[in-house]
């Protein structure tokens, strides 16, 4: 199970080989350094460090890594009863690159969990995401440590007075399914390098993530469909990839959950898309057109 999970996450966390992303930009919050309420997560080679607790509220998550394939961590909020077993059972059954897997295994993380994002990033290249969080015990994980042998999770306690100051967004893409066309990304607003944006998963019974990944010059969402159509259900890539950066972007939300990231994205082409599989038949979604070209200005 844990060989197919860490497999899993390597797809869905959009690993496309050695290509490696231009220098980041710097970020830029909206939130000052006195009004915001921020939790630092740091990932190395021995493990990955965030606090015990923090308090409830809009809470920004900033996080780095120093470890190539580590540090891609999301957060969730397991519900009464459940613990981690449960949730890595469920976690690699819903994420699996087995079709057939899939819909029971979403059932039971619906069951088990709920997502709340988290960041794929990259050394070199920090993020951030807001979240609001009620008071309880929350769960950070490192999706590409979930298949070793000693997986990297931490427990969050949110306990105390309430703050409200987190990273306002630009834009907002929007994951929900377009009566006959299918699931599909919904863009608001004008998507700003180095700027946060909201993303909002609204498909019914489906966890889903949003990344960007650079494209090459004349690359057309026709092209795009026809390299997604010939992609195997393995979890590999075919050859003559029109990526051109590895992947930044959201992590996995439970529907209707939305965050605010803020990622080091450059002023640039990019294929905003998902590796999750549809709940329904294990299919995945940019096979059935939740994908989309995007501009950052």
């Amino acid at each position: 199970m844990t060989t197919a999970l860490a497999g899993a996450a390597l797809m869905l966390a959009g690993v496309q080989g050695p290509a490696l992303a231009a220098p980041a930009p710097t970020l830029r919050g909206t939130a000052t350094a006195e009004t915001s309420h921020s939790v630092d997560i740091t990932s190395t080679d021995a493990g990955f460090t965030a606090p015990a607790t923090t308090r409830p509220g809009l809470t920004t998550f900033h996080a780095s890594t120093t470890q190539a394939g580590r540090g891609w961590i999301g957060l969730a909020r397991l519900k009464d009863g459940k613990g981690w077993d449960d949730f890595l059972g469920a976690l690699s059954r819903a994420l699996s690159n087995t079709p057939s897997d899939v819909p029971q295994g979403a059932k039971d993380l619906d069951d088990t969990a709920t997502l709340l994002g988290g960041l794929v990033i990259h050394p070199g290249q920090p993020g951030s995401f807001t979240q609001r969080l009620q008071p309880g015990r929350y769960l950070l994980f490192d999706y590409l440590a979930v298949g070793d042998a000693e997986p990297r999770y931490h427990w969050l306690t949110v306990t105390g007075d309430t703050v409200d100051q987190g990273l306002a967004p630009t834009a907002t893409i929007v994951s929900r399914n377009v009566p006959g066309a299918g699931p599909r990304f919904e863009i608001r607003g004008t998507l700003r390098a180095g700027r946060p944006l909201q993303y909002v998963n609204e498909i019914p019974g489906q966890v889903n993530e949003l990344l960007f990944v650079r494209i090459a010059d004349g690359t057309t969402e026709a092209g795009l469909k026809a390299y997604f159509d010939s992609m195997p259900d393995d979890g590999t890539f075919p050859p003559d990839s029109p990526f051109t950066s590895v992947s930044l972007g959201s992590l996995h939300l439970s529907t209707g959950r939305s965050t605010v990231v803020q990622l080091p994205v450059e002023r640039a082409r990019y294929a905003a898309l998902t590796w999750s599989k549809d709940a329904t038949d294990g299919i995945k979604l940019v096979k059935k057109g939740l994908f989309t070209i995007v501009d950052f200005r």
